[in-house]
């Protein structure tokens, strides 16, 4: 890309983080909005009229809740000013560059660039990118700017993948993260009932970070461990006996994915098998005492 500036649509924590990385790296920043918005120390004034940060940029990211891209995009057409010499990509991790459909008239390049980063309430430092996977996805001028502009954040690694692909992609994103922190308030749900108390709060956190470090150095087959793994059916079978409802539906659900991995890490078929059964309801073949 050139000198020009960066236009950034959105105020979001995706969009100042990434307004604060550009900025950092020297590029000038022009942050667009549709309504005034006030933004953290050192960040450059919201522009509600985007003529003039569209016209000073060649690279326009929109960074905006998915459902709001295809509005921000037939806005930035209407505008008449984007041609075939822009980049305008967004940060979906569920959308392509569809998404970005009313502007394909333009000539400008599509795509999109997803840090694959959970970016809480206030985490506006750049340096959570670096090491940060990257997907980037749309037409082949659009990738290779999303490619650069990815590595000179630290990002690694940058991924490539097609449309399509990027759903299941994204599911597995929302699976990895938000989820957990639904594992976690489950977990501690459990314990408080079982009489923790206060105590259940960050309980399971040293047990997950351990989980975690073992999954980085060795692989989620040989990391797992529990009373699955070990083929401990009593286990199961008392696990099974106090949970009703969700909490039991969601047991089951990962019990047969760990099952799964438990089989492949080398658990017997007896134990496996008696495992299944009580995961889908039957009878194990034998009636261990919980």
């Amino acid at each position: 890309m050139t000198d020009a500036a960066v236009a950034v649509v959105g105020t979001g924590r995706v969009g100042l983080m990434l307004a604060r990385a550009l900025g950092l790296s020297g590029r000038e920043v022009r942050l667009l909005a549709r309504s005034p918005r006030a933004v953290p120390t050192g960040f450059p004034q919201v522009e509600t009229d985007w003529h003039s940060g569209l016209a000073a940029s060649r690279l326009v990211i929109i960074a905006v809740p998915d459902d709001v891209i295809g509005s921000v995009a037939a806005r930035l057409a209407t505008s008449a000013i984007l041609g075939p010499g822009y980049v305008v990509m967004h940060t979906s991790g569920l959308h392509g560059e569809a998404a970005l459909s009313p502007l394909r008239d333009s000539g400008a390049a599509l795509g999109s660039l997803h840090p694959l980063q959970a970016i809480a309430e206030g985490q506006l430092d750049p340096a959570i990118l670096r090491g940060t996977p990257a997907i980037v996805e749309g037409d082949l001028r659009a990738v290779t700017v999303a490619r650069e502009l990815a590595e000179s954040f630290g990002m690694s690694p940058v991924l490539e993948l097609t449309a399509a692909g990027k759903v299941s992609y994204h599911a597995g994103a929302v699976i990895a993260s938000n989820y957990l922190v639904v594992l976690v308030e489950l977990a501690e749900r459990l314990a408080r009932a079982g009489g923790a108390g206060e105590g259940a709060d960050q309980l399971f956190q040293p047990i997950m970070r351990r989980t975690l470090a073992n999954i980085a150095a060795q692989g989620s087959v040989a990391a797992l461990t529990g009373p699955i793994r070990r083929g401990d059916v009593g286990t199961v079978a008392a696990h099974l006996a106090v949970l009703q409802g969700n909490e039991r539906e969601i047991y089951i659900a990962l019990g047969r994915e760990a099952l799964d991995i438990a089989r492949t890490a080398g658990l017997g078929d007896a134990a496996a098998a008696e495992i299944a059964a009580l995961l889908t309801g039957r009878s194990p073949s034998r009636h261990p005492a919980p």
